[in-house]
């Protein structure tokens, strides 16, 4: 509000000191600057028949522009002559006003009776002035105690005269506070109009490089203040560096053989001051620059850097600064093992095996196979090794507080001892004369050597670290229908054998089943299951120890036929009944004898009946183990 009155009182001097425009009028009539003015005349002519009227101007003196009389009407002001006219009520027009223009104009009305009338109209000209520009006089200021001019503020062609004020982030600058000397100058240009500038000096302090300076220009139009603001500027500082800063810009975490790391020195002043680098150990290596780029570091990189810096604006540029830093290289050798690889271990022997590293700081140790963690330990431990614990095996040694810093090494265990058999397929439903291609595979170590029991073709046979695999194509006889065929393996620990079950399907029954309609429609793999027991069965009948079983179900159904003979003679009383009448109805004598093959190493566990010492053993046989359980 205070700034508003001062402008307003500035105004009214300044045009008061023009044109002597502080002549109370009776009308006030503003107009921008190059348009039309329209002046009013408001005496009335209609009360008088004979008066005189004039329009005169007063600007150092009265002026006559128009009169009008019993005489006729002329213009005699030659610098308005071309610009005025007078309209219908005596009304004033001057077109494309100027500056010059302001005035206070009158309207005279003179009676016959020599009675003199006035209406005074006070003209008054505006124009908004030019976007003010704001310019600094450096881009860079050393900080001292001293004022120090920062910039300059102007603005154009503006009437009335307009007014600039600083501003410092937005918080307005005062002459005479805070050692702040704001200096202003005004230029009225030939076209009437004014032009203003201003000047801003104060103390720089280091914080001025994150200020924001702009100036203001207010100016009035139609009575009322407006204002315009400039661009916001700004300016760095320059100020003395006190000491130096070295730290690690690249990684941003702990450092590791391969890394490329980034040491940066800086000051706390500006400009920076020229800087050099040197490794403690290594002080005839200079590296300029403030930055320094180590690619691809070793552990032999690890240790004391520093960085050396002079400022030139220093009151005694020849005082060193200095800064320090402590690098430190992480490394982690490969793993070596107790044992090379690769390590024999015997099957059902405990086994074990040590892994060590080297590294710059705590180690994690696991053991891996095929990417399962098996142990979080530097030991591997196998208790009971079998076949399964074969292969390759994985020592993974890793920084905990080093994120990505792991290496490793592979180790194979190789199983020793006697073979182990497993067949593909197990079972098989045949014909005689069908072509059936199976697979024999045997682990051990020494590798094994695989024969069968038939005469059929090897097709192929392929050896790998851990044992042999024999693919072979069989031609099916009654005598691999009956025996099965058989695989064994031989090496310098033992011998294994398996035997895959081959179960003839009769050409005859499958066609009478087919061509009666007497195959279920909907059967169960309960029934699937059933059935395939009893052609199991079926086929071991036709064995030669088929006899011996038919002759064993002959006995006990002639002994439950007996049993139940007696025991309805004994209802009706044909038998009598005490203890001294009892009699055994069963006769003691000797179990049936009955041998059953035991074959723990199959994969089915199958068992099944075995002929009497009479009958032929089967080809290929290697020496079964039988268990007699006639005892």
């Amino acid at each position: 509000m205070d700034l508003l009155l001062f402008l307003s009182f500035c105004l009214l001097s300044y045009r008061g000191a023009l044109g002597q425009l502080d002549l109370i009028a009776n009308q006030t009539v503003e107009v921008k600057y190059g348009n039309d003015a329209t002046i009013p005349c408001k005496l009335s002519r209609d009360e008088y028949s004979n008066q005189t009227m004039k329009w005169l101007y007063v600007k150092n003196g009265r002026h006559i522009i128009y009169p009008s009389g019993p005489e006729g009407d002329s213009f005699e002001v030659s610098e308005l002559k071309k610009r005025v006219s007078v309209v219908h009520n005596f009304v004033l027009v001057i077109s494309k006003t100027s500056v010059q223009d302001e005035a206070v104009f009158i309207c005279e009305m003179e009676t016959s009776s020599g009675v003199s009338l006035e209406y005074s109209v006070k003209l008054l000209v505006y124009k908004a002035p030019e976007h003010p520009e704001i310019k600094l006089k450096q881009d860079s200021i050393l900080v001292t105690n001293d004022t120090t001019e920062i910039a300059e503020c102007s603005s154009k062609n503006g009437y009335p005269s307009p007014t600039i004020t600083w501003y410092k982030n937005n918080t307005p600058l005062r002459n005479g506070e805070n050692n702040v000397i704001v200096r202003s100058q005004m230029i009225k240009e030939s076209s009437g109009l004014v032009s203003v500038s201003s000047s801003l000096s104060m103390p720089v302090q280091q914080s001025d490089s994150d200020a924001f300076f702009h100036c203001e220009v207010s100016y009035q139009l139609l009575e009322n203040i407006h204002m315009m603001e400039s661009e916001k500027a700004n300016f760095t500082t320059q100020y003395v560096n006190k000491k130096l800063i070295l730290f690690k810009k690249t990684p941003t975490g702990p450092v590791k053989e391969g890394d490329t790391v980034e040491l940066r020195c800086q000051g706390d002043g500006n400009p920076q001051p020229e800087i050099t680098f040197n490794k403690v150990d290594q002080e005839d290596k200079t590296y300029d620059g403030s930055t320094l780029i180590l690619e691809n570091v070793k552990r032999e990189a690890s240790g004391g850097y520093y960085c050396l810096g002079f400022d030139i604006n220093s009151d005694d540029p020849n005082i060193e600064l200095r800064a320090d830093i402590e690098l430190h290289v992480h490394f982690l050798d490969t793993p070596s093992l107790s044992q090379e690889s690769p390590a024999i271990a015997e099957l059902g022997s405990d086994f074990s095996i040590l892994c060590k590293a080297n590294g710059s700081a705590k180690i994690n140790f696991q053991w891996k196979k095929d990417d399962t963690v098996i142990a979080n330990d530097p030991s591997l431990d196998l208790k009971n090794v079998d076949y399964n614990m074969s292969g390759m095996y994985m020592c993974v040694a890793e920084l905990l507080d080093v994120p990505g810093l792991s290496v490793h090494k592979e180790l194979q265990i190789i199983v020793k001892g006697k073979p182990e058999v497993s067949v593909s397929p197990g079972f098989l439903q045949v014909q005689n004369g069908d072509e059936v291609n199976v697979m024999c595979r045997a682990q051990g170590y020494p590798k094994p050597r695989i024969s069968w029991s038939d005469s059929g073709n090897a097709e192929n046979e392929e050896e790998d670290d851990y044992g042999v695999t024999s693919n072979r194509t069989v031609l099916v006889t009654f005598d691999l229908i009956r025996w099965g065929i058989n695989c064994t393996a031989v090496n310098s620990f033992g011998t294994d054998m398996k035997i895959i079950l081959l179960e003839e399907i009769p050409d005859i029954i499958t066609s009478t089943l087919i061509s009666t309609g007497t195959v279920p429609e909907t059967t169960t793999s309960t029934d699937i299951n059933a059935d395939t027991n009893i052609k199991k069965d079926e086929q071991t009948k036709e064995g030669s120890h088929g006899v011996v079983i038919v002759a064993v179900i002959v006995c006990i159904l002639l002994l439950a036929i007996l049993g139940a003979v007696l025991y309805f003679l004994y209802k009706k009383g044909r038998i009598p009944c005490g203890r001294s009448g009892k009699q055994d109805i069963t006769t003691p004598g000797e179990k049936d004898k009955i041998v059953v093959e035991m074959k723990p190493d199959s994969p089915a566990e199958e068992s099944v009946l075995l002929p009497g010492p009479q009958e032929k053993k089967p080809p290929g046989d290697q020496g079964e183990k039988y268990m007699d359980l006639r005892n």
